[in-house]
C-alpha cells in the first residue's frame, strides 16, 4: 500500500501505553500513520527518538532521520532539534544510499518507508510483501521518491490511511502521523 499527498504537517509519537495504531489515529485525528523504527525487547525506542526536544532515546550514529519543526513538516535531516526519529537511509538527492545493515534488518521482509518527492509531497509505502532494501529503493524511485527512510519492518509493518490498511498484531513504542493537507476550494 502505498499514499502520496501534500502534508500539512507530521508527529513522531511515543506510543508508552501501547495503543494500536487505529485507537491513535482516531484520538489524534491524523489522516494517515505508520509504524515507526525500530524497538528492543524491553519496548524502548533505539536509535534517536526525540519529540518536543525532549530526548527519548539515543545511539551513537549521527545518520538521517525524520526531523520535524516548529511548522510541524516532516523532512529527511540529521537536525535532532524539535522532533526527530531514526530510520535507515535510503535515498538522497535521487541516489541510492548504504549503510551496513544487520542481518535481521537486511534480510528480505515486509517493509515501512516515508520518502520525499520533488515537490515536496510525502510518499508512504507500507507493505507486507518482502522486499530487499533494494528493491525497495527501486520501487520507491520508480514512484518519483528522491529522499526516503526505512522504518521498522517485518511483523512491525502497520499502517492505516485514507484508502486502505496493512494490520499487525504488534505494538510498537513510536509511531508517524501525518495529516493531508486538504485543498482548498474557491468561494
Amino acid at each position: 500500500m502505498t499514499d502520496v499527498f501534500a502534508c500539512a504537517r507530521a508527529q513522531i509519537y511515543y506510543n508508552s501505553k501501547r495503543k494500536p495504531l487505529a485507537q491513535v489515529k482516531r484520538e489524534t485525528g491524523c489522516s494517515h500513520i505508520i509504524n515507526g523504527y525500530l524497538f528492543n525487547g524491553s519496548f524502548q525506542p533505539v536509535g534517536w527518538t526525540v519529540i518536543d526536544g525532549k530526548v527519548i532515546s539515543r545511539d551513537a550514529y549521527q545518520d538521517w532521520g525524520i526531523s520535524i519543526g516548529s511548522d510541524g513538516t516532516p523532512k529527511m535531516l540529521t537536525d535532532r532539534g524539535g522532533s526527530f526519529l531514526s530510520g535507515v537511509p535510503l535515498l538522497k538527492a535521487g541516489a541510492k544510499l548504504h549503510r551496513d545493515l544487520t542481518p535481521d534488518v537486511a534480510r528480505s521482509a515486509a517493509r515501512t518507508a516515508v520518502g520525499w518527492l520533488p515537490n515536496g509531497k510525502i510518499c508512504l509505502w507500507c507493505d507486507k510483501a518482502s522486499l530487499t532494501r533494494e528493491q525497495l529503493q527501486n520501487k520507491l524511485l520508480g514512484l518519483g521518491v528522491v529522499d526516503a527512510l526505512m522504518l521498522d519492518g517485518g511483523g512491525s509493518t502497520q499502517g492505516i490511511f485514507p484508502k486502505g490498511k496493512v494490520t499487525s498484531s504488534r505494538k510498537v513504542p513510536t509511531l508517524l502521523l501525518f495529516w493531508e493537507r486538504k485543498a482548498e476550494t474557491a468561494v
